[in-house]
């Protein structure tokens, strides 16, 4: 492990403290893997996003009091590490970036036939030497993902990998689930490989309403739960399912705060649709820290909740250990 005990952003290494409202999973560039076939319904031009189109989003973020960003787009679905910079740069957002590898659907040629140990070797690149060949370093391994049936073969590969390159360089792993579905199994998998589980994010477990027995259970475990999809209310194509609203992923929060929970809560906005840009009608990058917020307080959440939540714990998980 490294032992920095700091934050690797886009443009270097920063101290955890003091930190700010952090937006834990998004992406502010990227577009369809046109290299596979589509795996849902949604049109493609909906997964394009431009800095053109996130700059003003960013922008809003920032003025409502945020004051970091992770970005998880995976490899080969329009990762940028040169925009990330700028968009670092232009807004005075810390910007974390990821090493992701989708689930296996979109696993990209790259890694096709590579065992474990050649993965790894290729996230510890990512994040030691840059993305690339851009000399822009990741800080957090993710969003790792799996689909909709048991974790495949390939998809445990990655996972493993991640796990070594994780204990290498100090840093966390942050992952997508479908529904939650997998959610244990991917668990089991990066600590198999002797990964602590402090050190696992478990994403999209507010897609639908949050199953709260299982959010207990990967708490219990020592992994952090994520509710990414905050300002989404709609039905979605991709997933099949009618989202969450934000009144009922507060209760949620608020039970588990209830509960002495809240201390492995995280939350975020997974923003990289154009249907979530404001200009589309969409609730922007802003929501978490203005929308989603007031609409928390209105439902009895503490502030100090709302600040463990976007604020301590995403720094405790990005910090490098």
């Amino acid at each position: 492990m490294t032992g920095s005990g700091l934050i690797r952003t886009v443009l270097g290494d920063v101290p955890p403290e003091p930190w700010g409202i952090t937006n834990a999973h998004a992406h502010l560039v990227g577009g369809p893997d046109t290299s596979r076939p589509p795996f849902d319904t949604t049109d493609a031009s909906e997964l394009i996003m431009t800095l053109d189109d996130s700059l003003p989003e960013l922008d809003d973020f920032a003025r409502a009091g945020g004051f970091c960003l992770v970005d998880l787009t995976p490899a080969g679905m329009g990762r940028d590490p040169t925009a990330l910079v700028t968009a670092s740069e232009q807004t005075g957002m810390h910007i974390v970036m990821g090493t992701g590898i989708y689930h296996d659907a979109h696993h990209p040629e790259s890694i096709a036939g590579l065992d474990e140990a050649e993965i790894a070797e290729m996230l510890v690149r990512d994040i030691t030497v840059g993305v690339d060949g851009t000399g822009v370093r990741a800080g957090i391994i993710g969003e790792q993902g799996t689909f909709t049936g048991p974790m495949t073969e390939r998809e445990k590969v990655v996972f493993r990998a991640s796990a070594m390159a994780a204990m290498e360089t100090g840093v966390a792993v942050t992952t997508h689930t479908h529904l939650g579905l997998n959610a244990l199994d991917q668990i089991d998998v990066l600590t198999s490989m002797g990964l602590a589980p402090e050190r696992i994010v478990i994403g999209h477990l507010d897609d639908s309403e949050p199953d709260l027995d299982l959010i207990r259970e990967i708490i219990k475990r020592g992994a952090w739960a994520q509710f990414d999809d905050i300002g989404y209310e709609y039905y979605t194509e991709r997933l099949k399912v009618q989202m969450a609203t934000d009144v009922v992923r507060a209760a949620k929060l608020l039970q588990l705060a209830e509960e002495g929970l809240a201390g492995r809560v995280i939350l975020a906005s997974d923003f990289g649709m154009q249907r979530h840009l404001r200009v589309r009608g969409g609730p922007g990058l802003v929501v978490l820290a203005d929308g989603f917020r007031r609409t928390a307080l209105e439902g009895g959440v503490p502030e100090e909740v709302l600040d463990q939540c976007m604020i301590n714990n995403p720094a405790t998980v990005l910090t490098m250990l």
